[in-house]
């Protein structure tokens, strides 16, 4: 299989809050979605480095998380669109997030179909800040192309950001949030 193709359409980057504090049963748990996002990979030595660029100012609030599902009605327009400008000007104030993340070149064997997991570390960049990410990332390969999924838990600290407080602090969003993330890359034609 020759190098595969980053496939947008078929992939999805979703960033998972979970509210905290004495009153957090009145606040929400909610799904973000990364639109827009770019993705590139390079070897670099014995590794692949993946590395993932998503636009600020597309992040988008999908909906109030329910355990593993998301009630998209759940907040008025009005509040996704009060939020979403609170993530761009308050919390995150960068044009873009970057992760890369780094993975064994002989562990990612495109030429052999199958399910693996596969160890992966990187940094994630908000700004001029990074912090240390890690994550076991399920990788299958097919004759149509290489998907891969996982989930990579960020401190926000670590990025010198302070989670979003509710009015009095009666509720925060938790210092550590959770990236989704579903890739999808297409077989370039042989």
């Amino acid at each position: 299989m020759t190098a595969p193709t980053f496939d947008p359409a078929g992939s999805e980057l979703t960033i998972e809050t979970k509210a905290v504090g004495m009153l957090a049963k009145l606040a929400h748990d909610l799904s973000i979605a990364a639109n827009d996002i770019t993705v590139s990979t390079a070897a670099e030595g014995d590794d692949i480095v993946v590395t993932l660029r998503a636009p600020v100012g597309r992040l988008e609030v999908r909906g109030v998380r329910k355990g593993t599902s998301v009630d998209e009605a759940g907040l008025s327009k009005s509040d996704k669109t009060e939020i979403q400008r609170k993530i761009r000007e308050e919390v995150l104030k960068a044009n873009e997030v970057v992760a890369k993340l780094s993975v064994r070149a002989a562990s990612l064997s495109l030429s052999e179909p199958g399910k693996r997991a596969i160890p992966a570390k990187g940094t994630v960049a908000v700004g001029s800040r990074s912090a240390n990410v890690s994550t076991e990332a399920s990788v299958e390969v097919t004759t149509e192309g290489v998907r891969a999924s996982g989930r990579v838990r960020l401190d926000l600290p670590a990025l010198g950001i302070t989670p979003p407080k509710g009015p009095l602090g009666a509720f925060k969003v938790h210092e550590t949030v959770e990236i989704v993330f579903r890739l999808a890359f297409a077989s370039a034609p042989a």
